[in-house]
């Protein structure tokens, strides 16, 4: 779904979304596809697009799912994203001068080129900025066995909790073992 930016009316323009619309596929298919990471292109929420002298506003809310990768254990999980969305465009074609952060602290700057505004991509790429550095199916995920492979604590697992030492940790392994007793 594309706008003309020439066609969004002075008073501004308002689009809901429901999870029963396909809001994002067209906008999934431009962003490179990335491994353990996958965004559901049916989101809910809303926006308001308006447009003050040379700057477009995106403002709203946007609730999405995010089929991710644990990064302990590897299993594939879904969370639910909401993120607000709080943008500033301005045409790439158009020399604007930056405004001082303490007009729009909290606003980020898109920077778009031509005369059409694709909402979904927008969309897209903060919901993927929201992705943390290391998503985990739960916080208190174990992760993978070193020695065997299988969940920590599983019942494919049948390692000792303590493991074998590592040959260059033993001296430290033995001193620590003396000072215990």
């Amino acid at each position: 779904m594309k706008i003309r930016i020439e066609d969004i009316p002075e008073e501004g323009l308002e689009l809901n979304f429901s999870p029963e619309q396909d809001i994002l596929s067209e906008a999934l298919e431009t962003i490179p596809k990335s491994e353990g990471i996958s965004v559901d292109p049916h989101i809910k929420g809303h926006v308001r697009i308006s447009v003050s002298g040379d700057d477009i506003f995106f403002v709203g809310t946007v609730s999405g799912l995010l089929h991710l990768q644990c990064s302990r254990c590897l299993a594939d999980f879904t969370a639910a994203k909401d993120t607000d969305l709080n943008l500033v465009i301005r045409r790439g074609d158009i020399e604007v001068p930056v405004r001082d952060e303490r007009e729009q602290p909290e606003a980020d700057a898109v920077l778009v080129k031509g005369s059409e505004l694709d909402p979904g991509e927008l969309i897209v790429q903060e919901l993927l900025l929201n992705v943390p550095m290391k998503p985990l199916c739960r916080e208190d995920c174990p992760g993978l066995c070193p020695h065997c492979g299988a969940l920590k604590g599983s019942r494919e697992c049948n390692c000792p909790e303590d493991g074998p030492v590592d040959p260059r940790w033993e001296a430290l392994a033995r001193l620590k073992d003396k000072i215990v007793e």
